[in-house]
């Protein structure tokens, strides 16, 4: 295992090394928000051990799929697995260049100055449910996104009748501010995307907990040869694992 690690390792150094000789160039990225926290950080390690630069765009899951589907052209896309399939049967995804990154779960947001529930257990979990006065989620209708897995998860639960006259079905950021205000109690988003002017209050326990997984590949449209390749292999490799992470998610390397 290590011996295969420090193999990969040395050849993705030496992809960037490569791409280094051959002058600075510019990579176009397009991502999902909910990889953007380790991404950040996996662009900037890529910049200053390559030179080269990287354009990056990010959207919701409709955006980034609407995007691809018309044409726009990126050299390289990080997005849900389903997404990464549509957009695969479209033409679009360099297939041996196709890997997958991370993967990552629900958590519970609340006010700062909230004193903190447990949903550390599924009894817990049901319970801080049951006592809330109200939750957020996001939108159901939204393809790949936290609000399908979180209604999911309520229904496994065995709340959901018992608490949808509660449910707030909100925007991303529009809701936690509304949480952060306290004009609702709690809310649950993909663990990546809890803002910092709230608290993470925890995952959803290991048992009912519910995932989206992330493939990054470079798009057929890619014009930047090696340096998307290089970039496509930071964000996959085992030395990037520490970035996703930090972000609250589960690396696949």
């Amino acid at each position: 295992m290590r011996v295969n690690c420090y193999r990969t390792l040395a050849a993705v150094s030496a992809l960037l090394l490569s791409t280094g000789i051959a002058g600075a160039a510019e990579v176009t990225l397009i991502s999902v928000g909910g990889v953007k926290a380790a991404l950040d950080r996996i662009i900037a390690d890529y910049t200053k051990q390559t030179g080269n630069q990287v354009k990056y765009t990010v959207g919701s899951p409709v955006i980034v799929s609407k995007k691809l589907a018309d044409g726009e052209a990126f050299d390289a896309v990080v997005q849900s697995v389903p997404a990464m399939d549509d957009y695969a049967k479209l033409g679009g995804v360099k297939a041996d260049t196709r890997v997958k990154v991370a993967r990552g779960g629900i958590g519970m947001a609340m006010r700062k100055e909230a004193t903190l529930r447990d949903i550390s257990t599924p009894d817990a979990f049901k319970k801080t449910l049951m006592e809330a006065a109200s939750i957020a989620m996001t939108d159901t209708a939204m393809p790949n996104g936290s609000g399908i897995l979180t209604q999911s998860i309520f229904t496994n639960s065995g709340v959901m009748d018992a608490i949808k006259t509660k449910i707030r079905v909100v925007g991303l950021d529009p809701g936690q501010e509304q949480i952060a205000k306290g004009e609702i109690e709690i809310g649950f988003f993909n663990i990546s995307e809890i803002r910092p002017f709230v608290k993470f209050a925890g995952a959803v326990p290991a048992s009912l907990q519910q995932y989206t997984s992330y493939d990054a590949a470079v798009t057929t449209k890619s014009t930047a040869g090696e340096a998307a390749a290089a970039l496509v292999k930071m964000i996959a490799t085992s030395g990037s694992a520490e970035h996703w992470k930090s972000a609250g998610m589960e690396p696949a390397h």
